[in-house]
């Protein structure tokens, strides 16, 4: 760490201390330490387990560590910010209205059951009025653009083999789980994880209208397109390798060999893309078998596949109902979690 980094951490420091409102954490904490601990046996222990011993776990949290307690103080600090320009003064300069009027549209939570599902429906008739297979493309890029993982990942990074460079990646993705394994292994918790994954996207169907038959229909459908994304990617460990996630090839090879049945000129301009000649296709196996998969499954399928995704992507910003749905699974059931974050924070 250079010595400006430093100096900016400290100052950073100090100006968090001189907010009443935000808790003073030392650099270096002796009370921290278990004296009682064998240094040369257990190190660990003796250098937090006193810390570890006074701090358990929030509720509202799946792990706690001394960079969560930094994160909290920031969260603090942004939320006197945020609350600060929600404030309806005229002297708000632009930019600072906008900041608070969206901070003030997130914690609005009345309003946004009111509003119930009328924001979520365009977007949901579009899926719905989608006429053919060419016009997943446009939507895909406009899902992407909303922050739904549909179908696969889309990106720029740095250039693994040139440093000086950005280039535009495309990679595995498409799932509502964590990642592969999820979906393919065999030992009981993968199944049960499964099975209770099946009954959230059903009952979040349900959220959403649809009869219990029809969602869960809707929720096996999703099932099988992400289990056959799944099992078309990469695992974990492989994913460790460099080599294994770089392979730059034009985009002209991507489009027209490896995957032709997806449309990406229209993906690249719905995403706002320049004109790229080459990128990395990080896992070109994903590709191939994702163009298969596009060709053999039903239009109607894919609809359901997309308005899941939508919805997953948007649940946070809906009423009540969903966001608790989205926490039982996301929260309780994958990270342990037992409280759902209080609505300030979240909205941060």
């Amino acid at each position: 760490m250079r010595l400006t980094s430093v100096a900016t951490v400290i100052l950073a420091g100090a100006a968090f201390a001189a907010d009443p409102k935000i808790p003073a954490t030392p650099g270096f904490d002796v009370r921290a330490l278990d004296t009682g601990a064998d240094p040369c046996v257990d190190f660990y222990q003796y250098a937090c387990g006193s810390w570890i011993a006074k701090n358990p776990i929030p509720p509202d949290r799946s792990s706690w560590g001394r960079f969560d307690e930094l994160y909290e103080r920031n969260q603090i600090a942004l939320r006197g910010i945020l609350e600060k320009y929600a404030a309806a003064d005229p002297k708000r300069n632009p930019l600072e209205q906008k900041i608070g009027d969206y901070y003030s549209a997130c914690m609005d939570e009345a309003g946004i059951e009111k509003a119930g599902l009328a924001p979520l429906e365009p977007e949901l008739r579009r899926i719905r009025s989608l006429s053919d297979k060419a016009g997943m493309a446009e939507e895909i890029a406009r899902l992407h653009l909303a922050g739904a993982n549909a179908l696969f990942h889309f990106t720029s990074e740095q250039d693994a083999q040139d440093s000086t460079a950005e280039i535009a990646r495309a990679d595995q993705g498409g799932l509502g789980l964590p990642e592969r394994d999820y979906y393919v292994k065999d030992d009981a918790k993968s199944v049960e994880i499964r099975q209770q994954y099946l009954a959230h996207v059903q009952k979040m169907f349900e959220l959403l209208g649809e009869t219990a038959e029809r969602a869960r229909a809707g929720a096996q459908t999703v099932l099988d397109i992400e289990t056959a994304l799944a099992r078309a990617s990469l695992d974990v460990v492989s994913r460790r390798d460099p080599a294994k996630v770089y392979h730059k090839l034009r985009t002209a090879d991507l489009a027209y060999t490896l995957n032709p049945a997806f449309g990406w000129a229209q993906y690249l301009r719905g995403v706002g893309a320049p004109d790229i000649e080459s990128l990395n296709v990080a896992v070109p196996d994903f590709f191939k078998q994702l163009d298969g998969l596009i060709n053999t499954t039903d239009l109607e399928n894919w609809k359901v596949y997309l308005s899941w995704h939508l919805v997953r992507s948007q649940a946070t910003m809906l009423p009540s109902a969903f966001v608790n749905e989205r926490f039982n699974f996301y929260g309780k059931v994958l990270t342990g979690a037992k409280e759902l974050r209080p609505r300030w924070k979240r909205c941060v």
